[in-house]
């Protein structure tokens, strides 16, 4: 396909946790295909392992730019034309099959594309095949608009085709019958494009899953939107109900061909959802002997600094809390209008916090105790993600401005239902909500708290080429059951980093000290703002109040004129009236008003 290209959609799969699972599944010298569109990160994978690594595309400008970028044979051309000398060890489509027929050839079935697919491996060779589930959280969760879109490439009605898998059962029926053995099936959550949990399905079965990386799996790329469903109440219920797996966002597949063996895969891997590449750890999870899960962090597990945040690595490792997260627990009180749980759980929450310091100060890593990390499971809090720290000591107001005016961004953005008035802003609403825990504050307190806010993203915005630094290293090995350390995630006081001075580690660049002094600018211009509008406000009571003052006047004038009239009109229908008197008796009344003579009075 010449003009044509299959990298300006975003939905090529292969970011986040996918790359971590095909380590083990390419051996040095393997022959590698990767079959269909797939990021570039991915593709760097075959190379460090020295494998030979080949690509097929069916896009001709596609094909011409990834020879120039990357040290790899690149094949163009559809599918049902490809024809190789010989078989690959290791085939990946990550992508699935859909990516990988042209729009002459439309009327293939995807049966037919994967059987082509398959017929590309050689004895013994493996199979990574990545399929979307066209009935998965993000159907529901996500933007209605990219659900209902019609891109270029759907010229051909995937829904319509028969053969192609709606669920994982026919996914690994159709694979049976291609004669390969089934190695592992994962359930995937988050993008499809970029999946960062992945759960073996039988874990899912015999174990009680990591709910809570699940749920924040999803809520960490989906959120809430206006018009979608809250994808951590679907997620966290699907998995309550033993349908885990029906609702992930793609399934991934490792099959073997004939005579091969099984390689040894994690049982579950994760990825942040939204950090930077630089902040980004890959962790293994697997099944602990006592029940539960365990975490430990792999690959590259040096300290990360940048600016005054740092992420140890290590506090990673250890039991994953379960329960339900703060965010979960305060919007379904506020889709209640339950004020009366609200108040009790911020004023738990505060308890905690304020556990872990004295005096009117906290431990630099509460700032990162925001209700999208916190887990409440009835008794006690913990933090799901304990790696990130800022050093020294931080005032508790600050930190709990910085927490609660978190929460009421993600609140209003969402859109869901909360007791308090539709006008109320984010800060009115940070104060509704310190008030609630406990806490006496003003908006000089919230603005500090969207100030280290600013100042945490600066942070976390930067890479290792503006001013991030590496720290020590650590030792990379298998997950292993057993009780982690001390930490913040583990409800103890926590580790702040090697360095306890407070000092900040490398320099933070001079953009971010234009950040914070724009942010501290425009903090001025909303304080001026909203000392105007509260002016504005006090004029407007005062017209009011004289607006109402002149209209009783008006009404009480309005009132006196009529009273006027109808004492005008009364003493006129007396005079008007005929007397009958005798004509001594009106003598005195004609003289008065000079009216005739005697005479004509006696006539009269």
């Amino acid at each position: 396909m010449l003009e044509w290209s299959d990298t300006e959609r975003d939905g090529s799969p292969g970011a986040g946790v996918l790359g971590e699972l095909l380590r083990p599944l390419l051996p040095s010298g393997a022959r590698v295909l990767v079959a269909g569109p797939h990021p570039a990160a991915l593709l760097d994978e075959p190379v460090a392992g020295a494998c030979e690594l080949s690509v097929l595309l069916r896009s001709y400008s596609d094909a011409c730019r990834l020879a120039e970028q990357h040290e790899a044979t690149v094949y163009c051309g559809s599918l049902e034309k490809a024809a190789f000398p010989e078989g690959f060890d290791v085939v990946i489509a990550l992508d699935g099959v859909e990516r990988l027929m042209s729009f002459d050839h439309a009327g293939g079935s995807w049966s037919e594309a994967l059987r082509r697919l398959t017929g590309m491996l050689a004895p013994g060779g493996t199979l990574v095949l990545g399929v979307e589930n066209p009935l998965g959280v993000h159907r529901f969760a996500g933007d209605p608009s990219e659900v209902h879109e019609r891109a270029d490439d759907d010229w051909a009605a995937a829904e319509l085709d028969q053969s192609r898998p709606v669920n994982l059962e026919q996914l690994t029926g159709l694979l049976d019958g291609s004669g390969l053995t089934l190695g592992r099936s994962y359930a995937a959550y988050g993008h499809p494009s970029g999946p960062h949990l992945l759960l073996d399905v039988s874990a899912l079965e015999n174990a009680s899953a990591p709910t809570a990386l699940a749920v924040a799996a999803c809520a960490g790329v989906f959120g809430t939107p206006p018009a979608g469903y809250d994808s951590r109440h679907l997620c966290r219920m699907a998995m309550a109900g033993g349908l885990g797996a029906r609702i992930a966002t793609r399934w991934v597949v490792v099959a073997h061909a004939a005579g091969g063996r099984c390689a040894t895969t994690p049982v579950a891997l994760t990825m942040d959802a939204d950090a930077a590449p630089y902040w980004r750890l890959p962790c293994e999870l697997a099944p602990a002997a006592q029940g539960g899960w365990v975490r430990r962090a792999r690959g590259d597990r040096t300290l990360r600094v940048s600016g005054r945040v740092i992420r140890t690595p290590g506090l990673l490792d250890g039991p994953i809390p379960e329960g339900r997260f703060l965010a979960e627990i305060l919007m379904a009180a506020c889709a209640r209008n339950d004020v009366v749980a609200i108040r009790e759980v911020l004023a738990l929450f505060l308890r905690w916090m304020e556990g872990h310091g004295g005096e009117g100060k906290v431990p630099g890593w509460t700032a990162f105790a925001v209700a999208d990390n916190v887990i409440f499971d009835g008794t006690r809090f913990a933090m799901l993600d304990a790696s990130w720290q800022l050093p020294g000591e931080l005032d508790t107001d600050v930190v709990l401005a910085r927490v609660m005016r978190h929460f009421a961004v993600r609140l209003l953005d969402s859109g869901l239902w909360h007791p308090w008035s539709w006008q109320l802003g984010t800060d009115r609403l940070t104060l509704t909500l310190l008030s609630m825990m406990g806490r006496t504050a003003d908006l000089e307190i919230v603005r500090r708290g969207a100030e280290l806010d600013a100042e945490i993203d600066a942070d976390l915005a930067g890479s290792q080429d503006d001013g991030a630094q590496d720290g020590g290293t650590g030792e990379d090995g298998p997950v292993q059951d057993g009780a982690a350390g001390d930490g913040p995630g583990h409800d103890g006081p926590g580790q702040s980093g090697p360095d306890q001075s407070g000092q900040s580690h490398g320099g933070p660049g001079g953009w971010r000290e234009s950040y914070r002094e724009l942010y501290a600018a425009r903090g001025r211009l909303r304080a001026r703002l909203e000392e105007a509008q509260q002016k504005i406000t006090m004029l407007e009571r005062d017209l009011d109040t004289a607006e109402a003052k002149l209209v009783k006047a008006v009404r009480a004038v309005k009132q006196a004129e009529r009273r006027d009239e109808r004492i005008r009109s009364s003493a006129g229908f007396r005079v008007g009236r005929v007397i009958t008197a005798s004509a001594a008796a009106l003598g005195p009344v004609r003289r008065m008003f000079g009216a005739g003579s005697g005479r004509s009075a006696n006539r009269a």
